[in-house]
């Protein structure tokens, strides 16, 4: 179709781009949200050739979503993410789109779609959860889309100039004026926007002059930040027409600034025109100077008294500090190799700029409102005078003291996380130079750590926000000992995540350890890493744990891992890497997670990063690996990823299986080292490497997933103990999940404040799934745990006997005994929990629930307890089950006088009937050895006793037929079973089957009944 009708496949691209979007489709699972990004990167390829298709498109989606009507919280955030989605795919079209094939469609296009992302960024709501989002979204659509089409922008920020040169109105839109803050700016495109502001800056009010200033500064930075070679060049080689139009735009704002508050609001731009202007700059320096720049120079003057405090008012104080800034982060893009005349000028402000930034008895601050302004501008002095001279570090040591205000560290922090990512240009230096600082910083982040532990368990949970939450003058010491108020709680997660996200950066920054010792350098290491492992499963901070998790994921690259302790690396690795393993386990495990899938996934990189080191170190990979911390983490993930496969999200069950695999290399490895079987290390190896290799079946149904990890559990041998601490651990969730499901509302009129269970039948939800996959998981698992304990004598059932409407309600009794008994016999009774295997309570529980009786769940319960019983139970099991069948049918026959016949014994017998035919139908590995080891002699025997008084009506033939379906089954298998006395019992059998086949012991049945009869003789036949 792609290449017979490409506009018709494209097409049907954008429709199912558009039909998946989460507005269309509601709350994303993983499939969808792969789809989705599968169906963003195919219009992104497709754009590259049909981008005109592409971009109408996805406009025509933009302004329907756009203009979709929605209720509801859940769906305002479903539009959100649609129009996220869109945005980000238009960004990336656009992107892409070839410089050689601008067409006038093309042109079109771009003019029907920027009035709709204009729409975005002009209807910022402040403090919406996801307008800043949107708006960055839209900001980077406007600046690609600029890259291109830049003449169709430029035309509507003109076009909107001169309407406003025009307007006689002082409340104005300036909107469209605004939008040079987000465009794609080159040098001269710069010029051109300064040209056109020349022209019509003086014709303008004064709220449109305001925003041109305001705008025109933000260009800049655009420039210089995008294109910092061509800034650097100006610096070589002037250019004559960009200074023109800088001095004259100087000289108009200049004429503006009357008062000062006007000059309060115009020094920043001054200042960017003045460093447009590098002879003027280097003229004004001398200390005589023509008339036409005389201004320059004064401006200079006023900028370093006001600075000083010399300005006679806070806010000129406030517009120098900014535009000092300003211009020392200009100058970090030029280089030093230039002597630019810049250079003094930034020396001669610098150090009354750190003076009054970076005070800790009068910290900066411009008010209420302003402290992201303030903060942005502190790390921005910060990174610069860094970059000016990174050994000038005074401020970094205020701001490094324990005892300066809060906000100093988060401002060292971030600034620190900048230098380390934004480090593009050749002169500027790299954080090594602060080295030398890691255990100041190491220290900060234990003691954040700390009070953020400890907020967190004294507070409710606080959704982290991208403003900051310090307090105005925060003078709050890192060392306080009150307990720490909600804001400071706040305050600190802010601080902890700029941390974890600076290890996350450069992770040697912290590691950096000098002049320790070997014990201490590996203590320190242990400290820092246990200390993210706290932040992985804190549920109420979402951002933290995911920097955490990746702060970890990068500790754990092989070529960090020997920066862990350089003297014994190995050593090391196996003490911290198993404590990290053995923590993150026993908290998935406890289901304290409710990102556990995600954990899961990362767990498994956390895996592959630790056998790249051990490749890489594979001739000494085992020294120090025999410590105690290493089999309990050993211990504790296999327990984990068992307890995973009975998950009711496939995609966690899946990834636990991938996890297998590297279980395996890790053995593979340890096993080459030692010279070993890899069975020494890995008992169950051989089946661990199937359940990785089944890990690929993506496309496989719930169901039948399922039952190929049953299968496979099945068939492992060796009792380990994760996989009996992993059987035990599930039983005892299976226990709370069954005694939920039991004590759930019996109908529907009580279904008031607890939600059934099952809703509805064929509707399996989430805790269904998973109850079923428990009961799957412990009747595969549970032959492995009988190989290490001592098999008690069975115990027994005893169904009720007596009136149904005495026993309706007593199906599963909750009393002291165990609930695995209806009605408690003397028999359970007298034999204590202590002395039963966990796994022959758990069959107790589920012979039990084969006759459950509750009116909403009942059905389900016996149905899927029959089908697991007969199909995915180890054949290890047999023999206990066959025993525990035969005694429970036994007490049936136990009273004197006529057996009991009622309709929870015969609900009883119907379904052993279908166990046993599913079981001796099984001819599955291992299944054989196990069907001989207890006889079924005396089960069988009453079961056709039972069956043979029940009568001809239409259910008790259908049983019949069943039993006689069994017994053929069971003589077909007969090789198989063991028969204490076997004539015996075969001449018994036919004595029954005869007697019931003749009719001898019922009444006589109708036509129908008849009919059914004969059936059943030939099958016994």
């Amino acid at each position: 179709m792609a290449a017979h009708k490409p506009v018709e496949w494209v097409q049907a691209v954008i429709t199912r781009f558009d039909e998946q979007l989460p507005i269309k489709v509601g709350h994303q699972n993983t499939h969808t949200k792969v789809s989705t990004e599968h169906n963003k990167e195919c219009l992104i390829n497709i754009s590259k050739y049909k981008f005109s298709l592409v971009i109408s498109g996805l406009t025509t989606i933009l302004k329907n979503v756009n203009n979709m009507r929605i209720f509801g919280e859940a769906s305002e955030k479903n539009l959100y993410l649609s129009q996220l989605i869109i945005l980000d795919t238009l960004e990336k079209c656009l992107a892409g789109q070839s410089k050689d094939c601008l067409r006038l469609d093309e042109t079109m296009l771009v003019k029907q779609l920027l009035p709709e992302i204009c729409h975005f960024i002009h209807t910022y709501r402040e403090g919406h959860q996801h307008a800043a989002e949107l708006r960055a979204s839209a900001s980077a659509v406007l600046f690609s889309l600029s890259c291109n089409n830049f003449n169709a922008v430029f035309s509507r920020i003109s076009t909107r100039l001169q309407e406003l040169t025009v307007c006689s109105e002082d409340n104005v839109d300036v909107h469209d004026i605004e939008l040079m803050q987000y465009i794609n700016v080159d040098c001269s495109k710069l010029k051109r926007l300064l040209q056109e502001t020349v022209l019509k800056f003086r014709a303008l009010k004064k709220p449109a002059q305001l925003a041109v200033i305001n705008s025109l500064e933000k260009a800049f930075w655009n420039w210089v930040e995008n294109y910092p070679d061509e800034f650097t060049m100006l610096y070589q080689r002037p250019q004559a027409d960009m200074a023109e139009a800088a001095e004259k735009l100087f000289d108009l704002v200049d004429s503006f600034a009357e008062s000062a508050k006007r000059k309060a609001a115009v020094w920043p731009l001054q200042i960017i025109l003045l460093i447009l202007c590098p002879e003027i700059t280097h003229t004004i320096s001398k200390d005589t100077v023509e008339d036409s720049k005389a201004n320059k120079k004064l401006f200079l003057d006023s900028l370093r008294k006001a600075l000083a405090g010399q300005g006679g008012s806070k806010q000129l104080m406030e517009s120098a500090a900014i535009a000092c800034v300003k211009l020392c982060k200009a100058s970090t893009y030029i280089n030093w190799e230039d002597h630019s005349t810049i250079f003094l000028l930034v020396q001669s402000i610098v150090m009354d700029l750190k003076a009054l930034l970076f005070n800790p008895a009068k910290p900066f601050w411009r008010g209420t409102g302003s402290q992201n302004a303030d903060v942005e501008l502190m790390m921005d002095c910060f990174v610069s005078c860094f970059r000016i001279n990174p050994h000038n570090n005074q401020h970094f040591k205020v701001c490094l003291a324990s005892s300066s205000p809060s906000i100093f560290h988060f401002v060292l922090v971030n600034s620190l996380h900048r230098i380390i990512t934004n480090s593009h240009l050749d002169w500027w230096p790299k954080i090594d130079a602060v080295y030398c600082h890691s255990g100041e910083l190491r220290f900060m982040f234990s003691d954040t750590l700390n009070r953020v532990v400890q907020g967190v368990g004294t507070h409710a949970p606080l959704r982290m926000t991208p403003s900051l939450t310090f307090k105005g003058k925060m003078t709050t010491s890192l060392k306080f000992k009150e307990k720490a108020t909600e804001l400071d709680t706040r305050s600190y997660k802010c601080l902890l995540l700029a941390l974890v996200k600076l290890i996350h950066a450069d992770p040697k920054l912290m590691l950096h350890n000098p002049v320790k010792q070997a014990p201490e350098m590996q203590s320190s290491t242990a400290e820092l890493i246990t200390g993210l492992v706290q932040l992985v499963p804190l549920t109420n901070t979402n951002q933290l744990s995911q920097e955490a998790m990746e702060a970890l994921l990068v500790l754990h690259q092989p070529e960090t891992i020997e920066l862990w302790n350089p003297d014994s690396p190995i050593e090391t690795f196996w003490d911290i890497s198993s404590q990290v393993l053995f923590l993150i386990c026993r908290k998935l495990i406890g289901q304290q997670m409710v990102n556990g899938t995600e954990v899961l996934k990362w767990l498994r990189e956390i895996l592959i990063c630790r056998n790249k080191f051990l490749l890489k170190n594979k001739e000494c990979a085992t020294m120090g690996g025999g410590i105690p911390i290493c089999r309990q983490a050993q211990t504790k993930l296999e327990v984990c990823l068992y307890m995973f496969l009975w998950s009711s999200d496939t995609e966690a069950v899946l990834v636990a299986m991938s996890c297998f695999r590297h279980l395996c290399e890790e053995a593979d490895i340890r096993s080459a080292a030692d010279e070993v079987p890899v069975q020494t290390i890995l008992p169950n190896y051989a089946t661990f490497n199937e359940l990785a290799s089944v890990s690929n079946m993506m496309g496989t149904g719930r169901s039948t997933l399922q039952k190929r990890v049953m299968a496979l559990l099945r068939r492992i041998e060796h009792p380990t103990p994760g996989n009996i601490e992993a059987w035990e651990d599930t039983f005892a969730k299976w226990d709370q999940a069954t005694k939920q499901i039991l004590i759930s509302p019996k109908n529907k009129a009580d279904d008031g404040q607890i939600q059934s269970f099952w809703c509805a039948p064929g509707i399996p939800l989430p805790q269904q799934q998973e109850w079923i996959n428990m009961t799957g998981f412990l009747c595969a698992l549970g032959g492995v745990c009988l190989q290490q304990r001592s098999t008690p004598g069975p115990a027994t059932y005893s169904p009720p006997m007596g009136p149904m409407s005495e026993r309706k309600h007593s199906m599963i009794s909750m009393g002291p005994c165990d609930v695995s008994s209806p009605v408690p016999s003397a028999s359970s009774c007298s034999s204590s929990a202590a002395s039963e295997t966990p796994v022959s309570r758990f069959l107790d529980r589920l012979l039990a629930l084969l006759v459950c009786g509750h009116d909403r769940v009942g059905l389900h319960v016996r149905t899927n307890v029959k089908d697991l019983l007969g199909l995915e139970l180890s054949p290890a099991l047999y023999p206990m089950l066959f025993n525990k069948l035969r005694n429970s049918i036994g007490k049936f026959f136990d009273t004197q006088g006529p057996v009991p016949i009622n309709d929870t014994n015969t609900q009883f017998v119907e379904q052993t009937i279908a166990i046993m035919k599913n079981l001796l139908d099984n001819h599955s590995e291992g299944s054989s050895e196990h069907l001989g080891q207890a006889s079924i002699e005396t089960m069988m025997l009453n079961l056709v006793r039972y069956v043979r008084i029940l009568g001809n009506v239409v259910h008790a033939i259908q049983i019949k037929t069943k039993l006689c379906q069994l017994v053929e089954v069971m003589m077909e298998r007969r090789d198989d079973l063991s028969f204490c006395q076997e004539m015996k019992f075969r001449n018994k059998m036919v004595e029954y089957l005869t007697d019931w086949v003749m009719g001898t012991s019922n009444q006589a049945a109708d036509d129908d009944v008849k009919c059914l009869t004969r059936c059943s003789s030939v099958t016994c036949a």
